[in-house]
Formats: C-alpha cells, structure tokens, sequence
C-alpha cells in the first residue's frame, strides 16, 4: 500500500507494475482505476507485482513471521 501511494499518478503505477512483471493489460487496468490503496491491494494485478517474495527482497519484515517465532519458540 506504501508503494502504491508513492506512486500516486496513474502513468507511475502502471510504468512501475510492468518494470514488476505484470502484464501491459492487467497494469492499466489496476494502473487506472479510482479505488483507494487499500481496496486496490486485493487487486491481482497488484499482488503479482508486489507478493510477499519482492517484499521480503526489499527488506521488509513480516509481522506474521516474526510472530510464528515467538509463539511457537523456532
């Protein structure tokens, strides 16, 4: 959500959801559209663009992760 607000310009998220691997067509459709950043992050578009895998690539940690170690103690 913090990178599709960054991005803010409809021209910005589709350039960047294609650098991602996303598909010319299903980029402009979630490139262009007026829904807010929270409604647009259950798109597929953007959840092929931005999976858990690149997040984690790019350093962020998971709070699911982080939460498995110090419950189950591993």
């Amino acid at each position: 959500m913090c990178y599709w607000r960054q991005w803010r310009k409809p021209r910005t998220k589709v350039r960047s959801l294609i650098k991602l691997g996303v598909s010319e067509r299903l980029a402009i459709a979630c490139g262009i559209t007026s829904k807010g950043p929270y409604r647009s992050s259950k798109t597929k578009g953007i959840n092929i663009a931005l999976g858990n895998d690149y997040l984690a690539s790019q350093g962020l940690v998971s709070l699911r992760g982080i939460w498995i170690n110090i419950h189950y103690g591993r």
